[in-house]
C-alpha cells in the first residue's frame, strides 16, 4: 500500500466509515496530492495553482480553496503550516531594484492571510493592489515581522548580510545576492523553529 493510500484510509476511517463529508474528502485528497503527487508527477505543492488547475481539470479558485482547507484540516499545527509556507515564499522572494522593498509572490491563501495579519499587527503598510498574490513590503517592515516570528540569531545574520549587499551598486548583482541570503535565512529559520516547520518548507520548495 502506498503512502497516499495509507494516509487516506487513516484519515477517512478515523471517525467511522462514511462519516467524512465530501468537502473534507476533497480537501484530504488535495492535501495528499500536494504531498505525494499523481502519476509520478512528484508533489503538486511544487506547482502553481494554475498548473494544478490544468492538471486536475479543476477551476483555479477551487484549487485555492481546497489547498486552504487542506492546510487547516490536515496540515498539522496551523502555526507550523503558516510559518513554513511563509518561509517558502520568502525563499523565492525578490528584491526591488532600489533595494527598499521585498516582493513576495504568495499563491497560498493560508500563508498570505497570515503574513498580512502579522503586518497589520505590527502596523506595517504593505502593497498588494496590483495583484493580490504579490505582496510588497519595505525591508524594515518585513524585518520587524520576522523578528517577532523567527529565531533572532538567524535573523541577525540575514540582516547583517543584507546590509552588506545594499552597498552593491549594480542592482542585478544586488538582487542575485539577495536570493542567496534569503534562501539561507529561510532554511536556517525553519530549522530553528522545529521539525514541523522544516517539513512544510521542504514540501513547498520541492526538497523532499
Amino acid at each position: 500500500m502506498s503512502n497516499f493510500e495509507q494516509e487516506f484510509l487513516e484519515n477517512y476511517l478515523k471517525f467511522g466509515l462514511g462519516s467524512m463529508p465530501k468537502s473534507d474528502i476533497d480537501a484530504l485528497v488535495m492535501h495528499l496530492l500536494d504531498r505525494f503527487g499523481v502519476n509520478s508527477s512528484g508533489p503538486l505543492s511544487n506547482y502553481s495553482n494554475q498548473a494544478v488547475s490544468e492538471r486536475l481539470k479543476t477551476p483555479v479558485n477551487k484549487i485555492k480553496k481546497l489547498r486552504y482547507d487542506a492546510a487547516l484540516k490536515f496540515g498539522g499545527r496551523i502555526e507550523d503550516q503558516a510559518m513554513g509556507r511563509l518561509l517558502a515564499a520568502l525563499a523565492n522572494a525578490t528584491l526591488e531594484s532600489d533595494g527598499k522593498k521585498i516582493c513576495l509572490i504568495i499563491e497560498d491563501s493560508l500563508a498570505k492571510n497570515w503574513l498580512q495579519g502579522q503586518l497589520k499587527n505590527n502596523q506595517i503598510i504593505f502593497d498588494y493592489s496590483f495583484n493580490t498574490e504579490i505582496v510588497k513590503v519595505s525591508t524594515e517592515g518585513l524585518f520587524n515581522v520576522l523578528d517577532s516570528l523567527f529565531d533572532n540569531s538567524e535573523l541577525e545574520i540575514f540582516k547583517k548580510r543584507f546590509e552588506e549587499i545594499k552597498k552593491q551598486e549594480n542592482s542585478e548583482k544586488r538582487k542575485n545576492e539577495f536570493k542567496d541570503i534569503v534562501k539561507k535565512f529561510a532554511e536556517g529559520a525553519a530549522k530553528a523553529a522545529g521539525s514541523g516547520v522544516v517539513s512544510v518548507l521542504k514540501t513547498h520548495l520541492g526538497m523532499l
